[in-house]
């Protein structure tokens, strides 16, 4: 098995040689006499740990660790400072700069070993679980591909033979049976979709493509949409735009209507009376003006614990098995993917018995000045 490497910062050749001595048998060793020149050769060829010395003329071993813990590619390295200096202010810095530990000088070799043995064996489990989860990821990402392709391609002519015989069918019990068949089958296959549309999301080719539309004609599809479902339920639906709304936009338009959509469809399917409301208004944050859409209802509510976990992979505030409403709970992470792609932020509020309210923000772009036809054009496609 290949030895691991530690990489000793020092500038005075005896301190170089005693720490040589003590770990030379067990490691590979590197070695570099000033902040500068390590810096170079850590960049070329990550140790596993480094061994730094705090006073060095040019580059100290406080700046070097500053460095390297705020560059992606070498933050993780564990650092071990070895100085004379014990004071606690001083350690306290180099703890806060992302330090694991110090060693004393004058050096101890039995207390080097044993340091340096323990924090690359953390280092060793750390690098091992990092494969494992990645592994474990790419293997999930694999099996939703795989599966959800799977499911779709039986179910699009079960939804279809089902429409064509319901289209001939003139006996009511038949007709009943078949329309159970129907809503079955059309709500398995917004569970594949979700699941598709996970996989792709968390793949490549992803990103947003911004195009100008005309706002309210896109809004009133959105609303259209949702309407009905509300009164399906006997719920009110409410719409309220600020009259201070641009007239054209410059979004990704479908992943903004799946947002909404899916927003506005959990709305419904979790209140089982009263109403559900969407809200629009331009929004100034931190000086960047955004567009703020607010889906309310008043449903079930979600717990304060879970107003953060609701937008995890499979997740519902209720997760027993026997909870009230059925699905995977991957439209709000979905929703909060596509929000994230389009620059924006997604959160919720609520308080259990009271309702819930999700808040979308996202950057509130306007069409380019030369192609003003261009947003009527879009408009055409709302919701499509």
């Amino acid at each position: 098995m290949k030895r691991q490497t530690v990489m000793i910062v020092d500038d005075t050749p005896a301190n170089i040689e005693i720490l040589s001595e003590t770990l030379g048998e067990e490691y590979e060793l590197f070695f570099a006499t000033s902040g500068a020149d390590a810096l170079e050769l850590i960049r070329a060829d990550k140790p596993d740990l480094i061994l730094l010395d705090i006073m060095m003329p040019g580059m100290d071993g406080f700046e070097l660790c500053s460095i390297l813990k705020g560059d992606p590619a070498t933050r993780d390295i564990p650092i071990i400072f070895v100085t004379a200096m014990i004071g606690e202010e001083e350690e306290i810095k180099g703890l806060e700069l992302g330090a694991i530990d110090y060693l004393t000088k004058p050096i101890s070799p039995h207390i080097v070993r044993a340091r340096v043995k323990n924090h690359l064996e953390l280092k060793r489990y750390r690098d091992l679980l990092e494969t494992l989860a990645s592994a474990a990821d790419r293997a999930k990402k694999e099996f939703l591909r795989s599966v959800s392709h799977e499911l779709r391609t039986p179910l699009t002519p079960i939804i279809g033979m089902t429409d064509l015989v319901l289209d001939s069918e003139e006996d009511d019990n038949k007709r009943k049976y078949l329309g159970m068949v129907q809503k079955s089958a059309l709500r398995l296959l917004g569970i594949v979709e979700d699941l598709i549309e996970t996989s792709r999301l968390e793949g490549e080719g992803s990103a947003p493509e911004y195009r100008p539309f005309l706002l309210k004609a896109f809004l009133d599809t959105v609303s259209m949409e949702a309407r009905s479902q509300a009164e399906g339920k006997g719920l009110d639906f409410q719409v309220t735009l600020d009259p201070a709304l641009p007239e054209a936009v410059s979004s990704d338009q479908g992943m903004l209507h799946k947002v909404l959509s899916m927003l506005l469809g959990n709305a419904v399917k979790f209140t089982p009376a009263g109403k559900v409301s969407l809200e629009v208004r331009p929004q100034e944050v931190a000086g960047e003006l955004m567009l703020q859409f607010s889906v309310a209802d008043t449903g079930i509510g979600i717990d304060p614990a879970d107003l953060e976990r609701v937008f995890s992979d499979f997740t519902q505030s209720d997760g027993s098995i026997t909870r009230s409403f059925p699905g995977l709970g991957l439209g709000l992470t979905l929703a909060r993917r596509m929000t994230e792609l389009m620059n924006g932020s997604i959160w919720a509020e609520s308080a259990p018995g009271g309702g819930s309210m999700f808040q979308v923000q996202i950057p509130l772009l306007l069409p380019e000045p030369a192609s003003p036809g261009a947003a009527v054009a879009e408009a055409d496609g709302a919701g499509q």
